[in-house]
C-alpha cells in the first residue's frame, strides 16, 4: 500500500512537471507579435518615399511638357506682291483736306493704305516708294525724305483683309512747285510693279518735297 500511494505521488509530480515544461514552451510564442510589428514598421516609411519621388517625377515631366508646347518655329510668309494689294488715300480728295480740322498749318497730310486683298499673309517692310506723273505718263520730278522723329522701319505681317499705312505731308504754297500732277505710281516695299491711283490734292509745293513716315500697322 506504501509504494501505491509512493507510485501515485511519483505520476503527480510528473504530471506537474510536463504541465509546468509545457507553460514554459509557450511563452516565446507570445513574443513573436511584437516581433512582428517591428519588422513591418519601415514598410510605410518607404512607400511614403517612393511616392514622393513619384511626385518629384511627375512635376519633372509636368516642366518638360510645358517647354514643348511653346515651339520656337514660326511659318515663313512672303513679302507682299503689288497683285495682293490694293491701295488708297484717307481723306483721298482736296475737300476732305479742307474739311479735315487737324491737317497741318500751311500745308497737307494723307494716310496711304496698302490693304492684304489676297489669300494669304504676307510681309512688309520700310515704306512705299510713290512717283508723281502728269497726264501723258511721264515722271514729274519730286522728292521723297524721312519725316523727322519717323520711329525705324519694321517688319509687320499683314493678315488677309488687314493692312498697314504710312503718312504724306507736303506744303502747297509756297516753294517750287509739283503742279497738280495728275495720277501717282505706289510700288509696296521690294516691289517693281505700281498700283496706280488719282491724285487729287492739287499742286505740291515746298521745293517738290514730300515727307513720309514708314508703313505702320493700320
Amino acid at each position: 500500500m506504501f509504494r501505491t500511494r509512493t507510485q501515485r505521488l511519483g505520476a503527480l509530480i510528473a504530471a506537474t512537471a510536463a504541465v509546468t515544461v509545457s507553460c514554459g514552451q509557450q511563452a516565446p510564442q507570445a513574443q513573436q507579435p511584437p516581433a512582428v510589428v517591428t519588422v513591418t514598421q519601415p514598410v510605410p516609411q518607404e512607400t511614403t518615399e517612393s511616392q514622393g519621388s513619384s511626385e518629384e517625377t511627375s512635376e519633372q515631366g509636368g516642366s518638360s511638357e510645358t517647354k514643348v508646347s511653346h515651339p520656337e518655329e514660326i511659318p515663313t510668309q512672303k513679302p507682299c506682291q503689288t497683285s495682293q494689294l490694293r491701295a488708297r488715300f484717307y481723306p483721298d480728295t482736296l475737300v476732305g483736306l479742307h474739311d479735315d480740322p487737324t491737317q497741318p498749318a500751311g500745308g497737307s497730310r494723307t494716310k496711304l493704305r496698302l490693304a492684304n486683298v489676297g489669300a494669304k499673309a504676307c510681309t512688309v517692310h520700310g515704306d512705299a516708294r510713290v512717283e508723281f506723273v502728269d497726264g501723258a505718263g511721264t515722271v514729274m520730278p519730286a522728292t521723297f525724305v524721312d519725316k523727322a522723329g519717323t520711329p525705324p522701319a519694321e517688319w509687320m505681317s499683314i493678315g488677309t483683309r488687314e493692312g498697314v499705312a504710312q503718312d504724306l505731308y507736303w506744303i502747297y504754297q509756297t516753294g517750287d512747285c509739283v503742279d497738280d500732277p495728275a495720277k501717282v505710281r505706289i510700288y509696296p516695299p521690294d516691289n517693281t510693279e505700281p498700283i496706280t491711283l488719282d491724285w487729287n490734292f492739287g499742286t505740291v509745293c515746298g521745293d517738290r518735297r514730300v515727307e513720309r513716315t514708314h508703313l505702320y500697322s493700320d
